[in-house]
């Protein structure tokens, strides 16, 4: 049974320059202990969808249709106090900016034992120590010091870091994390994601990983989705989806991806750019930039193709 749903989710924003239709008809399902990765360019959608389930999106986000439910809750029908209470508790992120993310004017062990107080309904006395571990569980080095010390006197990747200790101190069931390995090094990235699928798999936490890297996700995750323009436009296992992509859009994100053996001669880049979503869009909204298009990509109903029951496209003329 899966611990977060997203179903048929549709959200536009309303802006002086008209209406951008930035998700249609998003279904998404992240199981106990279970990764799932989203992939796809900047702007195809994954920190909206992300936004979106955690309740974040500003006044001029509008869903149209859909639903969010996370442990059979019914998230978009939550009052403002309740989605307070989930957050950071049952549902936690981690930011792709830490530094925004962060109080500028507050020490950081202050700002984990605030997460730990309001949440975890730890006793005073415990505070400050539970905040020291969960520095140190993700490798800060000297904890201790570092909990003293506020956002501007770290490194980037050190606030990034604060972030995901912030996120895990609660032990929430749910996880989105965007783009959590910016700024660190391999090293790091590595100790980082490790913990995270570690405690995935130990507490149970179901974890939705945003991502550019598709070397990451495949490495990390249990089952990626494909975004394109806020379409998702393939999902599946993720041995099934790399090894045989049958979205063209996929095929090329693959063949965009660098390998250690490749050159800069050797790096592909997708042609075209991604359609204004402001405007009447086609059922396939990929359909400008794709080789494969023919006049029904633009007329008729956009079809999901099952090619197995772990592995779906939505695509008129997958690639086998």
């Amino acid at each position: 049974m899966a611990q977060l749903e997203i179903d048929d989710l549709s959200l536009e924003f309303r802006t002086r320059h008209g209406v951008v239709r930035a998700l249609d008809s998003v279904s998404l399902s992240v199981t106990r202990g279970e990764i799932v990765g989203v992939v796809g360019e900047s702007g195809s959608g994954k920190s909206v969808t992300a936004y979106t389930v955690m309740g974040l999106n500003d006044e001029a986000a509008r869903i149209t249709k859909g639903s969010i439910t996370m442990g059979g809750i019914d998230l978009l029908a939550a009052r403002p106090e309740a989605m307070r209470e989930i957050r950071g508790r049952e549902m936690a992120m981690i930011f792709q900016s830490p530094r925004t993310a962060l109080n500028p004017i507050r020490k950081i062990g202050k700002q984990i034992e605030d997460v730990l107080q309001e949440h975890a309904g730890l006793p005073s006395r415990d505070l400050k120590k539970a905040a020291i571990a969960a520095l140190a569980r993700v490798r800060i080095p000297d904890p201790e010091r570092r909990a003293d010390a506020y956002p501007f006197e770290l490194s980037g990747g050190m606030c990034q870091r604060v972030m995901i200790a912030m996120a895990l101190a609660c032990t929430p069931s749910v996880l989105i994390a965007d783009e959590p390995t910016t700024g660190l090094d391999v090293t790091t990235q590595a100790v980082i994601m490790d913990l995270i699928r570690e405690m995935s798999r130990s507490t149970r936490m179901s974890t939705l990983l945003i991502t550019h890297d598709l070397g990451l996700a495949g490495e990390y995750c249990d089952r990626i989705a494909v975004m394109h323009a806020g379409h998702i436009v393939e999902i599946g296992t993720t041995e099934a989806l790399l090894q045989h992509p049958a979205h063209p859009y996929t095929r090329q994100l693959l063949a965009a991806t660098p390998v250690p053996e490749s050159r800069l001669d050797d790096l592909n880049s997708i042609p075209g750019h991604l359609p204004d979503l402001r405007g009447a869009l086609p059922p396939c909204r990929f359909s400008g930039r794709c080789e494969r298009r023919q006049l029904i990509c633009d007329e008729a109903e956009l079809p999901w193709t099952e090619l197995s029951p772990a592995h779906l496209v939505r695509c008129r003329f997958p690639l086998s």
